[in-house]
């Protein structure tokens, strides 16, 4: 099995490099119920690391990954991100105020939020409501508790009826604004794969990944390639024009259609997180370590051909204008304003970030972008779509 062993400086926005985070967040693993983290890239051919962080007694997910091309890169990845759900699991900003959307006024219409299945929510329904900030304005605004608590461990409660309480928009990085840029970006991604994922195959936009000149794409696809996977790339970017991907793998060996998807300013950099997505998706399979995974998927063999990619022309991956600084402010900005352009209401951020601990951690919310299933997107959707 050959294994990539690539380092490189990609445009990821993070103020520090990965190594030096993990030396800072490891003797803090105890503090968020981290007992193990577990190398888990010989499990598959492909070679690309891949770390698991176990968290046994989270309220959510016990299980987190994460994927990179060096293993500072995927230790910090699968920790960050269980970083990030205990935070929102244990959120101790206390509410602002108590009332119905009508009374308290958050500036915005409470049910462009993500919203559980059939939900009675209107704005006379009472609800607790955290403080957050405008993301360009810096105004005050409130946000719903339950739309930002995570917790699969309580009671069934009226609240649970109310939104689709999920993970989407949580960050946690060296700084605020590296932390609220990843949940935004996050956002921006799933109201981008929302249509894709009911798209139909002859109506999807077909792109070649070879050619950005990004590094990490290029060490995936010699991953992929020398574990014989069938490799397909789709760009998913809406009128927001932030570069979005959505990519698929299979190989003879593993014969399972397994999706990843990207979103970044950068496009070479968004096709990149979703090859990786992809092949993470592929090892948290193989593994059999998220907590989340449904049995049968290992029943829904593909078989052993590759799927078909009959008329299928390829396009490239065209690079997207953004600002001329790459901060991660500035990035922040641009994002949020094209954000607030396509809904009409400005994005907003709740600072889940606890004293005493020091990680930024946010959660950011944005009415009026799509969320889509997150059973979709761990395939190939849109294959019986007509």
């Amino acid at each position: 099995m050959g294994q990539a062993t690539v380092a490189v400086a990609e445009r990821t926005f993070r103020t520090m490099p990965a190594e030096r985070t993990r030396r800072r967040v490891e003797p803090m693993l105890s503090t968020f119920g981290v007992t193990r983290v577990a190398d888990v890239t010989r499990l598959d051919e492909i070679g690309l690391p891949c770390h698991v962080a176990y968290r046994p007694c989270g309220k959510t997910l016990a299980v987190s990954l994460g994927i990179g091309l060096d293993h500072a890169q995927s230790w910090v990845g699968a920790v960050m991100e269980s970083i990030e759900t205990w935070h929102a699991e244990n959120v101790t900003l206390e509410p602002a105020a108590r009332g119905s959307a009508r009374d308290v006024r958050p500036g915005y219409d409470v049910r462009r939020l993500n919203l559980a299945e059939e939900s009675p929510l209107t704005d006379r329904v009472t609800l607790d409501w955290l403080p957050a900030t405008g993301l360009l304005t810096g105004e005050p605004v409130l946000v719903p508790l339950e739309f930002v608590r995570l917790d699969a461990t309580s009671r069934f409660t009226w609240d649970h009826l109310l939104f689709q309480v999920t993970s989407n928009g949580l960050g946690v990085g060296n700084s605020p604004a590296e932390a609220t840029l990843h949940g935004l970006i996050e956002l921006i991604e799933r109201d981008c794969c929302a249509p894709y994922t009911i798209t139909p195959l002859s109506r999807r936009r077909y792109v070649d990944p070879a050619g950005t000149g990004n590094p990490t794409v290029e060490a995936a696809l010699t991953a992929l390639r020398s574990a014989d996977c069938w490799v397909e790339v789709c760009e998913t970017t809406n009128e927001m024009g932030i570069p979005a991907y959505a990519c698929s793998i299979w190989s003879p060996d593993v014969p399972l259609v397994f999706g990843g998807f990207g979103c970044h300013p950068d496009a070479g950099q968004a096709v990149a997180r979703a090859l990786l997505e992809a092949i993470q998706s592929r090892l948290a399979c193989i593994s059999g370590a998220r907590d989340d995974i449904d049995a049968t998927l290992y029943d829904k063999a593909d078989g052993a051909v590759a799927p078909s990619i009959a008329g299928r022309t390829l396009h490239p991956v065209e690079p997207a204008g953004g600002p001329s600084e790459a901060g991660a402010d500035a990035m922040l900005r641009f994002c949020a304003e094209r954000v607030w352009a396509r809904t009409g209401v400005e994005p907003m951020v709740v600072d889940l970030t606890q004293p005493g601990i020091g990680i930024a951690a946010s959660k950011v919310v944005a009415p009026g972008l799509a969320l889509c299933n997150e059973r979709d997107m761990a395939r190939r959707p849109g294959e019986n779509h007509v």
